[in-house]
C-alpha cells in the first residue's frame, strides 16, 4: 500500500461517496503496486467534506509481513451517521521500487451493519517510465460485487508526477461497471521520510455523487 494513504481497504470511500466501489489506496481511488515496507506499519487517515453537507472520517491502518500487506479500513459519516469496515489483503508480486514495472494482487470487502455490502478483487500495476521515477502510472483492473448484483468489471487509471523531492501532483479516474466515472485531482506533500499530507478534490459523474474535498495524513513506522 505504498500510496495507501483510498487505494483495498478497498472500500472505505464506498460509504462516503455513493457509487464509489473501490478504494485500496487510502485517500486515492486508484491503488498502486507497492505495499508498506516489510516489518513496518502505516496509518492513513483522511477527512472528506461532501457537497451535500456530510463529512466523513476515514482511517486505514496496515502492516506488512514479507510481500503481504494486511489492512483494515474504517469510515464514519456524520449526516446521516453510518460506518463501514473494510478489511483487505494485498500481495506484492513484483516490487515497483525495484523494477520499472510492478504488480500486486488485492482482495477485500466492505461490511456495514454486520453484513457484507461489497467484495472486490483486482490487480494493481505500476509503471515508472523514467529512471529517476518522477512519473508513475498506476492501473487497476479487477471486479466488484455488491449483492444482489453479480461481479462486474472495474478499471482505474492514476498518474503521479513528482514536482520536487517533497511535492507530487496526482490525477486519477475510476471507471466502475455502470459507466459512471469517479475523478480526483490533487497534491501530496512529503514533509518527512515517514510522513505526508494529501489534498484532493473529487467529482463523481453519477447522480447524487457531486463533489468532495479530501485532506489526508499518512505516517509509516
Amino acid at each position: 500500500m505504498h500510496w495507501r494513504g483510498l487505494a483495498s481497504q478497498c472500500l472505505a470511500m464506498a460509504a462516503l461517496i455513493p457509487g464509489l466501489v473501490h478504494a485500496g489506496a487510502g485517500a486515492y481511488v486508484v491503488d498502486d503496486a507497492g505495499i508498506t515496507p516489510a516489518g513496518h506499519c502505516q496509518v492513513q487517515s483522511w477527512l472528506q467534506w461532501l457537497s451535500g453537507g456530510a463529512a466523513v472520517l476515514n482511517t486505514l491502518p496496515a502492516c506488512s509481513t514479507g510481500p503481504v500487506e494486511w489492512s483494515l479500513g474504517v469510515s464514519a459519516q456524520d449526516h446521516p451517521f453510518q460506518h463501514q469496515e473494510s478489511p483487505a489483503i494485498k500481495w506484492m508480486i513484483r516490487d515497483p521500487e525495484q523494477h520499472r514495472f510492478g504488480i500486486a494482487a488485492n482482495i477485500g470487502g466492505t461490511a456495514q451493519g454486520g453484513r457484507w455490502i461489497s467484495r472486490n478483487g483486482y490487480l494493481a500495476m505500476t509503471w515508472t517510465p523514467d529512471d529517476d521515477k518522477r512519473w508513475s502510472i498506476n492501473t487497476d483492473l479487477g471486479a466488484i460485487s455488491a449483492p444482489p448484483q453479480r461481479w462486474k468489471m472495474l478499471v482505474g487509471l492514476g498518474v503521479r508526477y513528482q514536482l520536487s523531492e517533497r511535492l507530487s501532483l496526482i490525477a486519477e479516474r475510476l471507471q466502475p461497471w455502470n459507466r459512471e466515472s469517479i475523478n480526483q485531482l490533487g497534491v501530496r506533500w512529503k514533509y518527512s521520510h515517514r510522513a505526508s499530507v494529501d489534498v484532493l478534490a473529487g467529482k463523481g459523474s453519477a447522480s447524487g455523487q457531486g463533489t468532495w474535498l479530501t485532506v489526508g495524513w499518512n505516517v509509516t513506522f
